[in-house]
């Protein structure tokens, strides 16, 4: 139900005496989160967006959008430290 919206007749009961753990369990790890955390959530969340759309178009048979990667190093990188 809480994917969908619809109702499951065959789910399993709302349980009372669980539901105040369970809720109080993810408030502390969302807590927890600091900002380089949740930019890592929404970066996902919009890679996420953006592969969804990709399979759209490929669906339809529109041509693929050529996605910008990140670089893995810095377009500078520091030079190391001479061997001795």
């Amino acid at each position: 139900m809480h994917v969908t919206g619809d109702y499951v007749s065959n789910g399993s009961d709302f349980s009372s005496s669980r539901w105040l753990r369970t809720t109080e369990f993810y408030i502390d790890k969302i807590h927890d989160l600091n900002s380089d955390n949740w930019s890592a959530i929404f970066k996902a969340l919009h890679d996420l967006e953006e592969s969804l759309e990709q399979d759209d178009r490929v669906q339809i048979g529109a041509p693929a959008i050529a996605r910008q990667h990140e670089a893995l190093l810095p377009a500078d990188p520091p030079t190391p430290p001479p061997l001795d």
